[in-house]
C-alpha cells in the first residue's frame, strides 16, 4: 500500500530527466562559431591557393636566407603531406570537417613557416 503513493512519482522522474538531457541544436546551416562555411565546393580552390601562398612563403624564406635547407624541407614535405591528404579526401568529395582539417593544416604549416624564418634571421 505505501508503494501505491510513490508510484506516480517514479513514473514522473524518468519524463523529466529524460527533458534536461535534449541535445542543443548545432548554429543554423551547420556552421561553427570563428570557422567559415568550407564545406562547399566553391571554396575547395581557396585550400589550394593558400596551400600555394605557403610553397611560396616557404620558397622566398630559402632564398632571404631566413630558412636553412633542412627547414625548407621539412616545410615542402608537410605541403605535400597536406597535398596528398586533399587528394585522398577528395576522391569522395570532401565532408566538411575533411575541409577544415586541410584548411587548420595550412594555416598551421604557415604559422611554422613564419615561425622558422622570424627565428633564422640574424
Amino acid at each position: 500500500m505505501r508503494l501505491l503513493p510513490a508510484l506516480p512519482l517514479l513514473l514522473f522522474l524518468p519524463v523529466t530527466s529524460q527533458a534536461q538531457f535534449v541535445p542543443r541544436t548545432p548554429p543554423p546551416g551547420d556552421r561553427m562559431p570563428g570557422i567559415s562555411d568550407t564545406g562547399t565546393m566553391s571554396s575547395e580552390p581557396s585550400m589550394g591557393r593558400d596551400l600555394r601562398r605557403a610553397r611560396d612563403f616557404i620558397d622566398q624564406g630559402r632564398e632571404d636566407g631566413g630558412l636553412s635547407k633542412k627547414e625548407a624541407r621539412a616545410l615542402r614535405r608537410e605541403a605535400r603531406q597536406i597535398d596528398t591528404l586533399a587528394e585522398r579526401y577528395g576522391r569522395d568529395g570532401l565532408s566538411g570537417s575533411e575541409q577544415r582539417e586541410l584548411d587548420m593544416r595550412v594555416q598551421v604549416l604557415r604559422a611554422q613557416t613564419i615561425a622558422q624564418r622570424s627565428s633564422g634571421k640574424p
